[in-house]
């Protein structure tokens, strides 16, 4: 980590001593002597001095200012005037600490000490959210015009503290975006927690939400916290907000009103410093008409309104996004370099894509597997004979041909034998795709490698033991 410091003071025999006594120590001191030059490289620093009376500003707007331009920057106000009043005001504002002048060297050594030792804390917290978080699979993908829009407008909101309400159809990227945006906000060092509404009971989803006491229901045996106070200090997405009932829609509304609410089964109130974004692929404002969602909550969430694209909208990006997917397939699956053919890109570039980017990666997913070789072709892709005939329906005309037959066997148990003969066909395709490797083979099925080496021994199959 660099150890750069600006400081930003018009007193010359302050500057002085600063860099006399810190540079020894190995730290590199730019000083500006007016608020107009400090702020012109503000971007530069993680470390910012700032003198709380300039020439041409005071240190609270500069402060400001530079929570603008910089908002990861940590800022040590140095003030000669060391009242109350401007002390409360500056880490209101978000200064890091304040030091009186003339202050003590020694104080001075430590608070940057201190400081510097906190930045690293929070870039090592950050990138081991990030490790866990926004792996690349995570990145949004896309140089069409109304991507290009959709990135503007994250970058415009996510240093405001905003509720922001994303919506488009299922499979665009909605929590993507609000990745992005968290990622890009002054809470980027808090969690985020993500929850999907339609995947949980609508009877469990206030526990889930706010968390329970002990003995508040039936098996609640221990106490348990919420998601929301788990986002406590960075950032909550409620993905499919339409799902929720008219009385939590009441009780999340409280919570986005006055950061506080009562736990399942508590009089308690509990305060949550958390920033909510809501997403849906549903017409909000219809189902405020219809009575199905609160119109308060609705302009509550609708501060800031972000709308993905779909992808037949954005027919620039598939490709550039089929071969992001391919490259991290090849990765997932250890497979060999491939490439798509002219006409598998033709294909791709001419399908709908009902399912938006999500059936994009599916699709690439499951043509890097079944293709041979190191080119995709069209038929590996099997775009229209996928969708208008579906894997159901293809098991379903193959096992009719042979049933009639089957059933005539006595005392056959139908449901065993074409158990196993399905898995022995699949085992055995996997197995040559990745040349008798249990490990990549295991990989590819999902399944635990002990699984497969049990089946490799029942089905008598030719597999490498590593």
């Amino acid at each position: 980590m660099d150890r750069k410091i600006l400081v930003i003071d018009d007193d010359e025999s302050i500057t002085w001593v600063i860099k006399k006594a810190l540079e020894p120590l190995g730290y590199d001191i730019e000083e500006k002597n007016t608020l107009k030059a400090g702020l012109e490289v503000v971007e530069k620093y993680k470390l910012i001095l700032l003198d709380l009376i300039l020439p041409d500003g005071n240190g609270i707007d500069a402060l400001m200012n530079i929570k603008v331009f910089n908002p990861d920057a940590l800022v040590i106000i140095i003030t000669a005037h060391g009242r109350m009043e401007s002390v409360i005001n500056a880490m209101k504002e978000g200064a890091y600490d304040y030091i009186e002048k003339p202050f003590d060297i020694d104080e001075l050594k430590i608070t940057i000490d201190r400081a510097f030792k906190d930045i690293l804390i929070r870039e090592e917290l950050i990138n081991l959210r990030k490790g866990k978080d926004e792996t690349s699979s995570s990145l949004i993908i896309g140089k069409s015009r109304q991507m290009l829009k959709v990135f503007k407008e994250i970058g415009r909101i996510a240093t405001k503290d905003i509720t922001v309400l994303i919506t488009g159809e299922s499979g665009t990227g909605k929590e993507l975006v609000a990745r992005a945006i968290h990622f890009n906000s002054s809470r980027k060092f808090g969690p985020f927690i993500a929850i999907n509404s339609a995947s949980i009971p609508k009877e469990l989803l206030e526990a889930e939400l706010f968390g329970w006491e002990k003995g508040a229901f039936t098996g609640a045996s221990e106490k348990k916290i919420g998601k929301i106070q788990s986002a406590d200090s960075g950032t909550f997405f409620l993905d499919e907000i339409s799902e929720l009932d008219i009385e939590l829609q009441a009780k999340l509304l409280r919570f986005i009103q006055n950061n506080e609410y009562s736990p399942i089964g508590s009089n308690k109130v509990i305060k949550a410093d958390v920033r909510i974004l809501g997403a849906t692929n549903k017409d909000l404002m219809e189902y405020v008409r219809k009575g199905l969602f609160r119109d308060d909550l609705y302009y509550r969430l609708n501060v800031i309104q972000i709308k993905l694209p779909p992808l037949r909208e954005r027919k620039e990006d598939i490709l550039l996004l089929a071969n992001h997917f391919l490259s991290e397939s090849i990765k997932l699956f250890d497979l060999q370099p491939k490439n798509f053919s002219k006409d598998a890109e033709k294909a791709m570039l001419e399908h709908e894509w009902i399912g938006n980017v999500r059936e994009l990666e599916n699709t690439i997913k499951r043509a890097c597997l079944l293709s041979k070789g190191s080119l995709i072709e069209r038929k590996d892709i099997l775009i229209d004979d996928y969708n208008s005939y579906p894997i159901k329906k293809i098991l379903e005309d193959k096992l009719n041909g042979i049933l009639s037959k089957m059933i005539r066997v006595e005392k056959s148990n139908l449901y065993e034998m074409l158990l196993s003969e399905f898995e022995k066909a699949l085992f055995s395709i996997i197995l040559e795709e990745t040349n008798g490797n249990q490990l990549k083979a295991a990989k590819m099925l999902g399944i635990n490698r002990n699984t497969l080496s049990k089946k490799i021994k029942l089905y008598k199959l030719n597999s490498i033991d590593k």
